[in-house]
C-alpha cells in the first residue's frame, strides 16, 4: 500500500509534481492553466525540442471518462508539435490500461510516456522535501514544529541564543522546504545574516515569499532607508543592520521559527534581487567631440537583475577590470551607463596595456556609448569620472608595459603583474629593456666600498683621499623583475666619480671606503652592454 498521501485537490497535486520536476535537472517551466493550459501543465525545452508534461490527480483506475480527459489533453498538446508528451498520474497501469495508452502512441509522431505511482514515489524518495511538503502535509507540520521550537526555548536570552535558534531553523527548513534554500552566516563577533534563495527557477511563483520592514527613527537608520529605496528600485544588493530596523515581518517560509525579538543589534538583513544569467557580446565605444571613434573595449554582459522601477544588465571586459552596468529606468524609459575600473591581479602585460590604453581615452571631452551587435543601446553620454585615473601616470604606465612586453619577447619569458608594481620593479624594467635592446642603462645607486689591488696608484688615492671612477666587466649580468632574474649577458659597469675616505688592508690589496664628492651627488651608475663603447656607440668588431 502506498505511503504517499495523494492530495484530493487536483491543483495541489499539480503543484507538487511541478515542484518535483523542477527539483530534477530538467529546468521545467510550469504552465498556469487558468486561461487553458493547451494540454500541458509543465514543459521544458532542450536541443531535441519541446517536452510536455500533463498531470492528472486520478486515483483508482483509468475509467472511460478519465481516458477521454487524457485523450483531449493529448490532442491539445499535439498542436504544439512536441518532441515528447508525458502523463504523470498516481496510477500504475493494468495491462488493459497499458494497451489503451499504446494505441494513443500509434496516432502521434512524438514519444508518449506514462509515469505512474511507482515512478512518482521513487522520485519523491529522491526529493524528500517535496514529499513531506506536498504529499505528507508538511506545510502544517513545518509551521507547528518550528513555532513549537521557539515556544519551548522561551524568550531569547542574547544574540548567541538567537543564532542557535536560527541555525536550527535553517536546518529544519532544509528538511521540510522544497522551494527555497537557506544559509546562515556569522562573524565577526555577533554579526550574522540569513540568506534565502529560490531552489529552482519559478520557486517564487510556487511559494511566494516577501517581507515588510520599518526603519528606526535615527539619522543613520533614515540614511539606510534612502539607500534601501534606491536598491529596491533596481534590485541592487544591500545590507541592513538590525539596529537600523524598528520592525521586520516576513510572510512565507522564512517566517517559520524566527525569534520574536528579531531584529536586534548585530544581525544583518541582506537582500538582493535574483540575478539571471545573460550572455551578450557588446562594445564600449569612446568618441571624440566630432563623434569619431577613439577607442573600443569588448564587453560580455553576463547578468540581469530587476527591481520595482527598472533593471540592470551587468558585464565586464575580458580581464574583469572594467565593470559596466546598464541601468534601465522603466518610469522614464531612459538607459544610464555606469562604469568602474579596478585593475585585477595577475594580468599579462599585454592585457594590462589594453586596459590602461582604453582608460587613457576616458577624457572629459569624450563620450561613451554601448553597442550591442550593430545597435546602439545608449546615446553618447559624458565620460564618468573614474577614481585613481591620472592621464600622465597612464602614459608612463603604457610606456613601461610596452617595454615589459619587449622583455618577455627577448628574454623568452612571461610575467603576471600585481595590481600595482613597486618603484624598484619599474626601475628594473627600464634597465632590462635598455640593456636587452643594446643601449646603456643608468641606475641610481651609491658606492660605499670597493676592493682594489695593492699598487702605487691605489696607495696614492688612499693617501690623498683622491677622486676616481671604476669600470668593471660583469659576465652573465642579470636584472631582477617581479622575482624573476632576467639574463642580459656581459656588461661593463661604470661608477660615477667617488672619493676614497679610508682603507683597510686585505690579503690581496685594499678594501676602500667610498663616498660621493661634494657637488657630484645624483650621478648614476652606467651599465653598458657588450659591444658598446662608454659613449654608447657600437665598438669595433
Amino acid at each position: 500500500m502506498s505511503r504517499i498521501e495523494w492530495p484530493d485537490d487536483p491543483n495541489a497535486f499539480e503543484r507538487g509534481i511541478a515542484v518535483l520536476l523542477s527539483r530534477m535537472p530538467l529546468n521545467v517551466e510550469r504552465i498556469d492553466g487558468s486561461g487553458g493550459d493547451g494540454g500541458r501543465d509543465a514543459q521544458f525545452t532542450d536541443d531535441s525540442g519541446l517536452h510536455v508534461f500533463e498531470m492528472k490527480s486520478f486515483t483508482g483506475r483509468m475509467d472511460h471518462q478519465r481516458r477521454a480527459q487524457v485523450t483531449r489533453s493529448l490532442a491539445r498538446a499535439a498542436a504544439l508539435n512536441p518532441s515528447s508528451w508525458t502523463l504523470v498520474v498516481p496510477i500504475d497501469p493494468t495491462p488493459g490500461e497499458l494497451e489503451w495508452f499504446k494505441s494513443l502512441r500509434a496516432s502521434h509522431p512524438f514519444t508518449l510516456t506514462w509515469r505512474g505511482a511507482t515512478w512518482i514515489e521513487a522520485r519523491l524518495t529522491e526529493h524528500p522535501q517535496v514529499r513531506k511538503f506536498y504529499f505528507a502535509n508538511a506545510l502544517a507540520e513545518s509551521e507547528q514544529l518550528l513555532r513549537q521550537l521557539v515556544r519551548e526555548n522561551g524568550p531569547v536570552a542574547d544574540v548567541g541564543d538567537a543564532l542557535e535558534r536560527m541555525r536550527g531553523m535553517c536546518q529544519r527548513l532544509a528538511e521540510l522546504e522544497p522551494h527555497y534554500t537557506f544559509r546562515l552566516s556569522t562573524g565577526p563577533g555577533p554579526d550574522s545574516s540569513v540568506e534565502m534563495q529560490p531552489a529552482y527557477p519559478g520557486a517564487e511563483r510556487d511559494r511566494p515569499a516577501g517581507f515588510w520592514i520599518a526603519f528606526a527613527d535615527t539619522p543613520e537608520a533614515q540614511a539606510t532607508a534612502q539607500e534601501w529605496e534606491r536598491a529596491v528600485a533596481f534590485g541592487d544588493p544591500i545590507e541592513v543592520r538590525g539596529e537600523h530596523l524598528d520592525d521586520f515581518q516576513i510572510n512565507g517560509p522564512a517566517v517559520l521559527g524566527v525569534p520574536q525579538s528579531w531584529p536586534s543589534a548585530g544581525m544583518t538583513l541582506r537582500v538582493a534581487a535574483r540575478t539571471l544569467p545573460a550572455d551578450h557580446a557588446a562594445q564600449l565605444v569612446v568618441a571624440d567631440a566630432q563623434g569619431r571613434r577613439v577607442a573600443v573595449m569588448g564587453l560580455r554582459m553576463t547578468s540581469l537583475r530587476a527591481g520595482t522601477r527598472g533593471s540592470v544588465l551587468s558585464g565586464t571586459d575580458a580581464t574583469g577590470s572594467f565593470q559596466c552596468q546598464l541601468r534601465m529606468d522603466t518610469s522614464t524609459s531612459k538607459l544610464r551607463l555606469e562604469l568602474q575600473i579596478s585593475i585585477v591581479n595577475r594580468l599579462r602585460p599585454a592585457a594590462r596595456l589594453d586596459v590602461i590604453r582604453f582608460a587613457a581615452t576616458l577624457l572629459p571631452h569624450h563620450t561613451l556609448r554601448v553597442i550591442l551587435g550593430d545597435e546602439p543601446l545608449t546615446d553618447p553620454s559624458p565620460v564618468p569620472v573614474l577614481e585613481g585615473l591620472n592621464p600622465e601616470r597612464a602614459n608612463a604606465a603604457m610606456e613601461l608595459l610596452e617595454q615589459l612586453i619587449t622583455i618577455e619577447h627577448l628574454a623568452v619569458t612571461t610575467f603576471e603583474l600585481p595590481a600595482r608594481m613597486s618603484l624598484e620593479d619599474e626601475d628594473a624594467v627600464r634597465t632590462a629593456f635598455a640593456l636587452l635592446t643594446g643601449r646603456t642603462a643608468e641606475v641610481n645607486a651609491v658606492a660605499t666600498s670597493v676592493d682594489a689591488d695593492d699598487v702605487p696608484e691605489i696607495r696614492q688615492l688612499v693617501a690623498d683621499h683622491g677622486i676616481f671612477e671604476v669600470t668593471t666587466t660583469v659576465e652573465d649580468y642579470e636584472v631582477e623583475i617581479l622575482g624573476q632574474r632576467i639574463p642580459v649577458g656581459t656588461v661593463s659597469v661604470q661608477t660615477p666619480p667617488v672619493r676614497v675616505t679610508g682603507a683597510v688592508p686585505t690579503q690581496t690589496g685594499w678594501r676602500l671606503s667610498l663616498d660621493t664628492p661634494p657637488g657630484l651627488s645624483g650621478r648614476p651608475f652606467r651599465i653598458i652592454p657588450a659591444g658598446l663603447t662608454a659613449a654608447g656607440e657600437e665598438g669595433s668588431p
